[in-house]
């Protein structure tokens, strides 16, 4: 690949970096497109939530069945699970989206309240790296995340 690139022209690998507003906009409309699919969809954060398993519904009444304790906290920590990967994919999105839009006049000139979003993303997806790092037994992040570079 590098000695592909480096055999290109100077015009070609401008032209390959060239901003392109239509197809920036069909790209957004697309992001767009799969969050309301995302949102309408079983997998929403909020549908995987709106009727929750009580530990009673598997049966073992008191407690009784380790069996079924056991399988109401797979249950639990799956759907758990579950909503978090959905929300991570919302911000995923979302924030390709918001970077669609930056990619034109730069983050320097979106309104706060897009930039706060797009920090807010930052940290949600950090915190949840760090996470899965700590419960994988991974160690150290790289120095650039969840340090207030984004800021």
């Amino acid at each position: 690949m590098r000695a592909e690139m480096e055999g290109m022209t100077s015009g070609m690998r401008t032209q390959a970096v060239k901003y392109s507003a239509d197809s920036m906009q069909k790209f957004k409309q697309g992001v767009d497109a799969l969050i309301e699919q995302l949102d309408g969809s079983g997998a929403s954060a909020g549908k995987l939530k709106a009727d929750p398993v009580t530990r009673t519904q598997f049966g073992g009444g008191g407690a009784a069945w380790n069996e079924a304790q056991g399988a109401y906290s797979a249950y639990n920590e799956t759907l758990h699970s579950l909503v978090e990967l959905s929300g991570l994919l919302k911000d995923c999105l979302e924030g390709l989206g918001i970077a669609v839009v930056a990619s034109k006049n730069g983050m320097e000139e979106m309104d706060d309240d897009v930039k706060r979003k797009m920090i807010q993303i930052h940290q949600r997806t950090y915190d949840a790296k760090t996470k899965a790092d700590k419960e994988a037994g991974a160690g150290g992040t790289d120095a650039a995340e969840g340090d207030g570079s984004f800021k």
